[in-house]
């Protein structure tokens, strides 16, 4: 199955040499992208489906029955209801330390036009993790910059064998 979608993923062999195996992040950058897009806009016509009302604002709670709505170009406006579901989504947050204008969060990494090469990382988290190890499988020199404890509230004896 893997060898069957692995041009999808970028990989591919060499014309000049069938035993090299060539890797394109152009490809890997553009499949991802469709691939992410194709989720969003499922889950978006799952919504619809189902007549739940989807507005992408920013939300701020006013009071126990109130949030205000701040969309991007539209002017806020407020929402009201007996009962409020707080779901957030997470998103990276980037340090208020010089330089750090300089980073991309993992959010960013599929927008970058080449294949990021040498990389260090920053945090501990599973997505860190992942991200360094699908990283260094392609042939990027990885770095993992961890300040605390790895894999933080995962199973201590499997969060090690990660690690190691």
């Amino acid at each position: 199955i893997v060898r069957g979608h692995a041009h999808a993923f970028g990989w591919g062999e060499s014309a000049a040499d069938k035993a090299e195996v060539q890797f394109s992040w152009a490809r890997l950058r553009a499949n991802i992208l469709e691939h992410i897009h194709s989720l969003n806009n499922g889950y978006l016509g799952g919504l619809r489906s189902a007549k739940v009302l989807y507005i992408n604002a920013m939300g701020k709670l006013k009071d126990a029955h109130t949030v205000e709505c701040t969309p991007a170009t539209d002017p806020k406006f407020a929402i009201t209801g007996r009962r409020i579901l707080i779901a957030v989504g997470g998103r990276p947050s980037v340090p208020n330390i010089p330089g750090a204008e300089l980073g991309i969060t993992s959010d960013d990494v599929f927008f970058l036009e080449q294949h990021p090469g040498q990389t260090l990382l920053v945090g501990a988290s599973y997505i860190a993790l992942e991200l360094a190890s699908f990283l260094q499988g392609l042939g990027c020199d990885t770095t993992v910059f961890v300040r605390s404890e790895p894999l933080r509230g995962f199973d201590k004896d499997m969060a090690k064998r990660v690690v190691d």
